[in-house]
C-alpha cells in the first residue's frame, strides 16, 4: 500500500539524480523528492521536485539550512550521497528524529569507521577480514618495505578520502615521500591484484542484512563505476551477508573488495548508494521499494542473493543545458538558504 505523505530529501544528490528515478518507481502521485547540494550546478537536480542550495557542509550553517529544508519540505525520510555528509549527518540522527525525519544512514560511530579508512583498517584487522597492509606513517611503510611485508607500487591516498580523491600510485622511494606529504592525513596502502569485485548490501532499520549482491566491477574512472556485471557467486554472497551483519549498517552499503589467490580482501565500506548501484537495480534488487518498506513501517522479507546473473550496466553521458538566465529557474532551485550563489546570475 502506498502511503501519501512521503516526501524524501537525497542530500548532496550531484550526480545520482537516476536513484531518484528508482525511488519514484514506488511512490504515489504528490509524494515528493527534495535534493540538495552546495552549487546550482547539480546535474541530480533535474529528477528531484525541488532542489535547494545550501552552505558547504563544513559551515556551521549548513545542519540548520538542511533542518530547515526538512521543515519547509515536510521530510519524511533523509538520503545522503556524499562521504563526509554521511559522516555529518550521522552525528546529528537524534536531531532529525527529533523533527520527525528519519535518518536513512548508519549510527554515528558506524559511518565514522566506515569514513576513516584507518577505522576501517582496524575494524576489518579486528574482525580477522583480509584487507590491504595500510599504515599511517612514511616511518612504518618504509620499515615495511624493507622488510619485503610489501613491494611498490604502493597506493598513497587521505585518510579520510572519497571518490578517489587525491589518490595516487607510487613507484618508488621518491614518489612515496612527495606523494605522502599532499594532505596532513594521509595513508600509505598496499596494491591489491586479483579481480575487483563490490557488493551492494542493504540492511533493514536494525543493521540486519536483507539483500546482498555481487557485481564484477569491469571500469572505474576516478572512483565512479562506469561498466560493471553481476555474478552469482555463493561464497562471496554468503561472505557478504557475514561483513553487513559485522558492520550494522542502516540502508545501503557498497563495498569494495578484492578476490586474489582465492582470498577475500575487502577494501574500503561505503554506506549509501554506491555509483554501481544501477546494475544491482537492472539485476532484480530494487533497494528503493524496500527502503521506502522500511520507512512506512513494513516488514521486509529478506531476498539475500535474489538477483539475476551476468547482468551488464554502463553509464552514458546526457548534456543537460539551455540558457543559463532561465536554466537553473526550470530546474526549481531555491538558493534562499545558501551563503552565496553567484552560479546563478546570469
Amino acid at each position: 500500500m502506498r502511503d501519501t505523505a512521503m516526501n524524501l530529501l537525497f542530500s548532496c544528490i550531484g550526480k545520482r539524480g537516476y536513484i531518484a528515478d528508482f525511488f519514484r518507481e514506488h511512490l504515489s502521485s504528490g509524494n515528493r523528492i527534495v535534493g540538495t547540494s552546495n552549487t546550482p550546478w547539480t546535474p541530480g537536480f533535474c529528477h528531484c521536485d525541488k532542489s535547494y542550495v545550501l552552505p558547504d557542509i563544513a559551515s556551521q550553517a549548513y545542519i540548520p539550512a538542511v533542518k530547515e529544508v526538512c521543515h519547509r519540505e515536510a521530510i519524511t525520510a533523509i538520503f545522503s550521497f556524499f562521504d563526509p555528509d554521511v559522516a555529518l549527518l550521522s552525528q546529528h540522527r537524534q536531531e532529525f528524529l527529533d523533527i520527525g525525519v528519519l535518518p536513512v544512514m548508519p549510527l554515528a560511530d558506524v559511518a565514522d569507521m566506515c569514513f576513516d579508512k584507518l577505522k576501517t583498517f582496524h575494524f576489518l584487522q579486528k574482525h580477522d577480514l583480509k584487507t590491504a597492509r595500510t599504515y599511517a606513517s612514511l616511518k612504518d611503510a618504509v620499515e615495511a618495505l624493507q622488510r619485503r611485508d610489501i613491494e611498490y607500487p604502493l597506493y598513497v591516498k587521505p585518510r579520510s578520502g572519497f571518490g578517489s580523491r587525491s589518490t595516487l600510485l607510487a613507484r618508488n622511494d621518491c614518489e612515496l615521500e612527495a606523494f605522502f606529504q599532499i594532505e596532513e592525513q594521509m595513508l600509505i596502502q598496499e596494491c591489491l591484484t586479483g579481480t575487483a569485485f563490490d557488493f551492494d548490501l542493504l540492511c533493514d532499520l536494525e543493521g540486519n542484512v536483507i539483500s546482498v549482491v555481487v557485481w564484477e566491477k569491469m571500469l572505474s574512472r576516478q572512483g565512479e563505476t562506469e561498466r560493471a556485471v553481476t555474478r552469482r557467486i555463493p561464497q562471496l554472497i554468503e561472505f557478504g551477508v557475514h561483513l553487513g551483519t559485522l558492520v550494522g549498517n542502516v540502508g545501503p552499503l557498497d563495498v569494495d573488495l578484492f578476490v586474489q589467490d582465492g582470498q577475500i580482501y575487502v577494501l574500503e565500506l561505503n554506506p549509501r548508494f554506491g555509483g554501481g548501484y544501477p546494475v544491482s537495480h537492472l539485476a532484480g534488487a530494487d533497494f528503493p521499494r524496500y527502503l521506502l518498506q522500511m520507512i512506512r513501517g513494513e516488514k521486509v522479507i529478506p531476498d539475500i542473493g535474489c538477483y539475476d546473473d551476468g547482468v551488464a550496466m554502463m553509464k552514458d553521458l546526457r548534456i543537460v543545458g539551455g540558457a543559463k538566465t532561465c536554466l537553473f529557474h526550470d530546474l526549481g532551485v531555491d538558493s534562499s538558504l545558501a551563503d552565496d550563489c553567484e552560479d546563478t546570475q546570469s
